[in-house]
């Protein structure tokens, strides 16, 4: 994050021109082909925290003066199904203050784990289930790492980190000791997959800014600690980067760091914020790719022998297209274009675009402003992001979360509290905004960490964003025209047993489209690790192929849609 203009004034205006135009929406379907531009119905979404039981919970984020950068940054959400009930739950974590972390009379928060009730409820179980954080949490990636069939819960912090083993019972322990896992000083994003093949789910862990309160200039102290000419928090720039760390699953409920031996310490640290694995190249191994804040990103390219090598310049993916390191935040990953290849979005600063980096064959073209996602994202300050799909017409959608950093930004001609943004895919390698009365974000506030998944087995999309010092919103989707629709749960044999790294392609009425599983995105959260496809006007699906991460191909179908199908691998 930084608190200076990043494009100058001449630069501004080309960027405007470039940008501006008619905002199209598409028909819902038409054989999967582009139609002509209709209006969009609305709203889409609305938000129902009160009515689910979610607004019980509110962040903490420090002082709301905000004289502090780890009081700015807010924290993330987990979809999940923790005691096999086959319904997603709600993990949100929860931050915290210096008096808190400093005076042990004073009560601790806690990150808050809620029951999916089924019927349309929530029920905070956080200290029955044990999963107490007590820490200043950042970020949370949910994956089974001991393969004994229950998913497990990690979660960054400021100061020492936390990894809570599931039980089987409902219940978690606290095993972050024994496991080799608790870092140290500012963690933030988190992600895990299998870097090495050996069906044992690694770590990465983003960290941020070596951070001593008592070291840390007060605002106005220099040109680090201002914006648009006001005092503000001081950071990131001018305070020293901490690298990230590597862990690999040794086994046993065993962790060992090896950033060193793995290459990573070949780069210059930066000021992590995002990490997502994912193989961007097609060649069957996971690659990693860290959003750095207001230094270059980094995408570590898998050489398949335990190590790896850092390309992000050379696949164009590092910095914008005009060259400039941008302040990033959250990552969406996934094919929007349905061409095979991966795509990337990231989410910066306001006064800066949103970037769009579509893949070209292993190397990212930064086209935002061609895609129409430049102007609209230019005053807004993202986070949490994500391609899904929400009318299900077969072409991935966008979500951002939006908010800002400081509260003096309400007097320097921008908002603290910022609106959600909802894009369609307009199946042209364009996207259209949608108007918040139609998309139904019509309430603002200052969003961090988000993450979607199905919360009532409809087959329809929900989001849910943690808001920071505030209550989350719960965007539940309105009945309305979607398309049909198709989920997928694969559960690895050879393979890791929650098959991150997975690739599924779906092929019906003539178009094909790739999902890949993953565990840790968007910005600090984990979303529902089914793999969920919009089919528009289709009435079967024609073939499925399943890649598992150890190699394995397999093909299914024809098959029906509207449902889930669960996929064991080498089993028909």
């Amino acid at each position: 994050m930084r608190g200076r203009t990043g494009l100058r004034n001449d630069g501004r205006r080309e960027f405007l021109r470039r940008t501006a135009g008619a905002c199209l929406i598409v028909p819902l379907f038409r054989n999967g082909k582009l139609g002509q531009p209709v209006a969009a119905p609305g709203p889409w979404f609305r938000d129902i925290a009160v009515q689910c039981g979610l607004s019980a919970f509110r962040d903490l984020s420090g002082s709301l003066a905000k004289d502090y950068l780890v009081e700015t940054i807010g924290s993330g959400v987990a979809l999940f199904d923790y005691n096999h009930d086959g319904l997603l739950d709600v993990f949100l974590v929860n931050g915290s203050t210096f008096e808190i972390l400093t005076d042990p009379s004073l009560p601790r928060t806690s990150s808050r784990l809620f029951r999916n009730n089924g019927d349309g409820t929530f029920t905070d179980v956080t200290k029955p289930s044990g999963l107490l954080n007590e820490g200043w949490g950042m970020g949370v990636a949910v994956a089974d790492f001991d393969n004994d069939g229950h998913p497990d819960v990690f979660i960054t912090n400021f100061g020492a980190n936390a990894l809570f083993r599931n039980n089987g019972d409902g219940t978690f322990s606290n095993v972050t000791r024994e496991a080799g896992l608790e870092g140290g000083n500012w963690s933030t994003a988190c992600a895990w997959g299998d870097y090495d093949g050996d069906a044992r789910l690694d770590l990465y862990v983003a960290r941020y800014v070596d951070y001593d309160r008592a070291k840390i200039p007060r605002p106005e102290s220099s040109d680090f600690c201002r914006y648009q000419g006001l005092a503000v928090a001081c950071g990131p720039r001018g305070l020293p980067p901490l690298p990230d760390l590597l862990y690999h699953n040794e086994g046993n409920g065993k962790f060992r760091e090896v950033s060193r031996e793995a290459g990573l310490y070949k780069v210059d640290p930066a000021y992590g914020l995002g990490v997502v694995w994912s193989d961007l190249d097609n060649d069957g191994a996971l690659d990693i790719f860290v959003a750095n804040d207001s230094t270059p990103n980094f995408l570590y390219h898998n050489n398949k022998n335990g190590t790896f090598t850092e390309i992000g310049f050379e696949a164009g993916c590092a910095l914008s297209a005009d060259g400039r390191a941008q302040a990033c935040m959250g990552i969406a990953v996934g094919d929007y274009d349905n061409d095979g290849w991966i795509d990337l979005f990231v989410t910066n600063f306001s006064e800066d675009y949103d970037t769009l980096y579509h893949n070209q064959k292993g190397s990212f073209d930064d086209v935002s402003m061609d895609a129409g996602l430049g102007a609209p994202t230019y005053k807004s300050l993202g986070w949490g992001t994500s391609f899904l799909d929400f009318d299900q017409d077969g072409w991935k959608d966008l979500f951002v979360a939006n908010g800002h950093i400081y509260p003096q930004a309400n007097a320097a001609g921008n908002s603290y509290n910022q609106s959600n943004l909802l894009f369609r895919n307009l199946r042209n390698g364009r996207f259209d905004l949608i108007p918040s009365e139609q998309s139904g974000f019509v309430v603002k506030r200052s969003s961090r960490g988000s993450a979607f998944g199905d919360l009532d087995n409809s087959g329809r999309l929900s989001i849910v964003v943690n808001n920071i010092d505030e209550v989350p919103f719960v965007y539940a989707p309105v009945p309305g025209p979607r398309g049909g629709w198709v989920r997928f749960k694969l559960t690895g044999t050879k393979s890791n047993r929650d098959a991150i790294g997975a690739r599924v392609r779906v092929t019906a009425n003539g178009l094909t489209q790739l999902g890949e599983v993953h565990a840790g995105e968007s910005y600090v959260s984990t979303c529902d690790p089914r793999l969920h496809f919009g089919l528009g006007a289709a009435s079967r699906i024609d073939s499925v192929e399943i890649c598992w991460p150890s190699g394995a191909v397999e093909r299914h179908g024809p098959l029906g849609i509207n449902q889930e199908f669960a996929f064991v691998e080498g089993k028909r």
